[in-house]
């Protein structure tokens, strides 16, 4: 397997419907480039509608963790450093989850978990939507018995 294929996480994909509005949300993991350069969790998220099909996918770096990268490897945290930068990135997505929460949305299905690779991170790193992780969350969609539709 070349390195680019190497999976190095998993991506969360979640997704939110109320009426005839779809709120798509995918979280990338933590991740270091080939390079060594350091990737922060990623929020990218759209909201789509039968009169706004085709929008784009908005990118958000969760806050990064402050002890960052060690020769090309995460540093280790201790713990309570861990609980509050947890609690940080938790916090930023908050909003985001009770705003959709307040216009009745509600999580369609279930969360799906696909596979991050190293070529996957340089698209992220460069805030890119990672269009190869979007085709396994479409596949797993399938697989999983979503409707095709996106919203109704």
């Amino acid at each position: 397997m070349a390195d680019k294929d190497k999976v190095i996480g998993k991506a969360l994909y979640m997704e939110f419907r109320s009426g005839n509005q779809t709120y798509q949300m995918i979280i990338t993991p933590d991740a270091v480039t080939t390079e060594g350069k350091s990737v922060p969790s990623t929020l990218y998220r759209r909201q789509i509608s039968s009169a706004k099909p085709r929008r784009a996918w908005k990118t958000y770096a969760l806050p990064k963790l402050e002890q960052e990268v060690t020769t090309g490897t995460f540093a280790v945290l201790n713990k309570d450093v861990a609980l509050i930068q947890s609690g940080n990135r938790v916090n930023f997505t908050e909003n985001t989850f009770s705003r959709m929460e307040s216009h009745g949305y509600k999580l369609y299905k279930q969360p799906i978990v696909v596979e991050v690779s190293q070529a996957d991170v340089a698209d992220i790193r460069s805030s890119k939507t990672p269009y190869k992780v979007l085709g396994r969350i479409t596949r797993a969609r399938k697989a999983l018995g979503f409707s095709e539709k996106l919203f109704e």
